[in-house]
């Protein structure tokens, strides 16, 4: 499958644009996290170029020390957009320290990013601004990502973009080569992406695209990542009892 960057790039600027203009509830803006890696950079580049970097605002939201805050920082001053910076640690060791009880790993790696969802949907309530989402199809297609947390969102210009696809985005878009390949990590578990999971990027877009995995095990290991996360990925389920104006669509 050819993939057309520049046509693409234009094509997800338009539909920016559009829905804005139709489906984003007369918004005044948007509102994206800015953690400092390729997807959040290139969001925020496409939303400047959609509706223009005074109507995007980006929020920093570190636990505690970030090393590589100063990237988001550079991000922000490129594209010219207003940022702010909230802290989340305090609030982070206040649910730790509530819950009574020896919480995993895990649910510890899955508090900050559903915090963080909740700060830029506290911000984007207060300002009438919509909130961004930076996933991208990969991710998602695994289900690496958090329920209520980084998936959360109004609206998301690279769901449907590989890893890959969204670098030459970036490229195609003109953002600097060390931001948008960068290393992509969680920030949270001190590893990056690919040693969490278990396989490169490389390996699972290829798959993707191409239905193509010449390794057995991996392969059997992203077709169970895929239908283990279903959940994440589509409408909730509800018992479904008459109601009127529905059910005469």
């Amino acid at each position: 499958m050819n993939f057309n960057p520049k046509e693409q790039t234009q094509k997800c600027i338009n539909w920016i644009q559009t829905w804005f203009e139709k489906q984003s509830g007369n918004a005044n803006g948007a509102i994206i996290g800015i953690s400092g890696g390729k997807d959040s950079t290139v969001v925020a580049a496409l939303l400047c170029k959609a509706i223009g970097n005074q109507r995007v605002l980006g929020v920093l939201m570190p636990n505690g020390i970030q090393n590589d805050i100063s990237d988001s920082h550079q991000i922000c001053k490129i594209l010219n957009i207003r940022n702010i910076t909230v802290n989340i640690e305090t609030a982070f060791n206040g649910i730790i320290n509530a819950i009574e009880m020896d919480l995993s790993k895990q649910s510890k790696i899955n508090i900050p990013p559903r915090l963080r969802m909740t700060i830029l949907y506290t911000l984007g309530q207060e300002l009438n601004y919509r909130v961004a989402g930076t996933g991208n199809l990969s991710e998602r297609y695994i289900g690496y990502t958090t329920k209520w947390g980084d998936s959360a969102c109004d609206f998301n210009p690279i769901g449907n973009f590989t890893t890959d696809e969204v670098i030459k985005i970036g490229a195609e878009l003109g953002l600097p080569k060390d931001l948008i390949e960068k290393v992509p990590a969680d920030g949270l578990s001190g590893k990056s992406d690919e040693e969490n999971i278990g396989f490169s990027y490389k390996i699972l877009n290829k798959y993707i695209r191409e239905g193509v995995c010449e390794d057995a095990e991996i392969k059997g290991k992203i077709e169970k990542l895929h239908q283990i996360s279903r959940h994440k990925q589509e409408p909730i389920p509800m018992y479904r009892y008459f109601f009127h104006e529905f059910d005469n669509e």
